[in-house]
């Protein structure tokens, strides 16, 4: 399951992530990272079975935890499969079916973006 976790500023300094890795042994994934200056924020991906711990201990360390249950909307009707998305997608979610239609695998989106960017019928949206 991915979670985005928000880092204030002043939680810069501290090795939460491997903390709580340390205290679950949870295997996790950072799928994407921003962090600058003023604030850090990952998308990660935590195994089911220790993402509520997981989420806990973020909390408790002050870091503002977001489940992400849906990660991309996908029009499907506004869709015209031209594959814009599969060609910029850099984790490849993705694919064209044999009857050369558009179909999407979730799990594996990191929320990049670039597919939303690259739809000429805006098509794709990152959910909030």
């Amino acid at each position: 399951m991915k979670l985005q976790l928000r880092f204030p500023s002043h939680l810069h300094e501290m090795p939460h992530t491997a903390e709580v890795i340390l205290e679950t042994g949870a295997r996790i994934n950072i799928d994407r990272a921003n962090v600058d200056a003023v604030r850090g924020e990952l998308i990660i991906d935590v195994p089911r079975d220790k993402v509520e711990r997981v989420a806990e201990l973020f909390r408790e360390k002050g870091v503002e935890v977001r489940k992400l249950m849906k990660l991309i909307a996908w029009d499907e009707e506004r869709c015209i499969h031209c594959g814009a998305c599969i060609s910029v997608c850099p984790t490849g979610v993705f694919k064209f079916n044999p009857s050369w239609k558009v179909y999407l695998e979730e799990e594996k989106c990191i929320r990049c973006d670039v597919c939303v960017k690259a739809c000429p019928l805006s098509a794709l949206a990152c959910v909030d």
